[in-house]
């Protein structure tokens, strides 16, 4: 039995797939435009809510140097033009804590009983605890691909 010919469904397939196609580039295009501001009243009311934290730093001279420090660490970053450089590599730092994390919750999980056998349940396969790989990072802290590999070793 045929419900819907040949040329009908190739015809109601292009359709579905061009609204579908519309649909997530307006989709997209929402998500990126919707970045809206702080209200300005919700700094008024940072100031008034932490005005005792603000007095104990200025009043306690070891949070005020503490703080004048930290301004002038924050001017010489910014001077120096460091904020890009120092975000990338703290990124690239928490990424592979990560994946340390990851590999020694495995681990801990493959040595109790109860973590094997959830393991189980998940399909999960056991790896070798003992070793952890380091991977070769990007200048974006991401992983580099095996053709950025290859170009590395040629140069070296």
């Amino acid at each position: 039995m045929t419900v819907l010919g040949d040329t009908k469904r190739q015809d109601l397939s292009v359709r579905f797939k061009k609204t579908a196609d519309g649909v997530y580039v307006e989709a997209k295009r929402s998500a990126i435009g919707g970045i809206t501001q702080v209200p300005l009243y919700f700094y008024g009311l940072l100031l008034a809510l932490g005005w005792n934290e603000i007095v104990a730093v200025l009043r306690n001279p070891v949070y005020f140097i503490f703080l004048i420090l930290l301004g002038v660490a924050a001017y010489v970053t910014y001077t120096l033009n460091l904020w890009g450089p120092m975000l990338r590599m703290s990124n690239a730092a928490s990424q592979q804590a990560l994946e340390v994390g990851k590999e020694r919750l495995r681990a801990f999980l493959e040595s109790s009983d109860t973590g094997r056998q959830a393991m189980a349940m998940s399909g999960a396969k056991p790896q070798d605890s003992d070793s952890y790989n380091m991977e070769a990072l990007d200048s974006s802290g991401k992983k580099k691909s095996a053709a950025t590999d290859e170009d590395d070793a040629d140069e070296i």
